[in-house]
């Protein structure tokens, strides 16, 4: 593996997978752009209806439109794909919404670029700023993320404290593996055991995380029971796949 001077001069992408998120597309872009200079940046618009698509165009980013909402993970799954026939050797990944910082991505991709194949950003971590403003969760969804962590955790035999994070960056052997299974409903969940069970290497980093500053979340606490009981489901049949050695 290449060591991470090497790495520094790897291709960058910074992906935005985002839904009807035109109050606070271009901001997020402008942050990324500004927090990873040498990375292009693309928004994967997952059918929005409203001018999300438009404005990122408008603010320089690369756009690539799915024809209808088709969820988190298949925008992810896009970006991977697209990633890889571009020769992009890592990617850092944060949600549209706003509240993810750009300037914690390139933390992650620090982390990459050190020999992690897949980094994933905590809210949670002990390590954690402590006190620090912005991200709040409720007490539903809370009780969800901690179930997960102690099942992913179980299930991997590696600790998590954060398995629903969506602000990621990943190399080229976590985007092959993604690229070509990744599922589109538990995308952020079962990922990270299918990529501990296929040998690679996983570090969570501590960050922190704002507020949602535009718009309102879909998810209400009936969605988050039912998410929690199917995503108990693929967790346990994950189980049953055979594990690899890391290379």
């Amino acid at each position: 593996m290449p060591g991470p001077c090497q790495n520094r001069s790897v291709k960058k992408l910074v992906f935005i997978p985002a839904w009807n998120e035109e109050k606070s597309i271009e901001a997020v872009i402008s942050d990324a752009r500004a927090h990873v200079p040498d990375a292009d940046v693309m928004v994967v618009d997952d059918g929005s209806t409203d001018r999300t698509a438009e404005l990122s165009r408008r603010a320089g980013a690369l756009v690539a439109s799915l024809p209808f909402n088709q969820g988190v993970g298949a925008a992810h799954q896009t970006a991977y794909i697209f990633a890889l026939r571009n020769s992009y050797g890592i990617c850092g990944q944060l949600d549209g919404d706003g509240q993810h910082p750009a300037s914690e991505v390139a933390r992650l991709i620090e982390s990459v670029q050190a020999g992690a194949d897949l980094a994933v950003g905590s809210r949670f971590s002990p390590n954690a700023t402590p006190g620090h403003p912005g991200y709040k969760a409720s007490f539903a969804r809370r009780l969800g993320q901690r179930l997960f962590s102690l099942l992913v955790s179980t299930s991997t035999r590696q600790t998590f404290t954060d398995t629903t994070s969506g602000m990621r960056a990943l190399n080229v052997r976590a985007m092959e593996l993604f690229a070509e299974r990744y599922s589109s409903e538990f995308a952020e969940v079962e990922s990270l055991q299918q990529a501990v069970r296929a040998g690679l290497n996983v570090e969570e980093v501590p960050v922190h995380m704002l507020a949602r500053a535009h718009g309102d979340s879909f998810i209400t606490p009936l969605t988050s029971a039912f998410y929690i009981f199917k995503t108990l489901i693929v967790l346990l049949i994950g189980q049953l796949r055979p594990r690899q050695v890391g290379q």
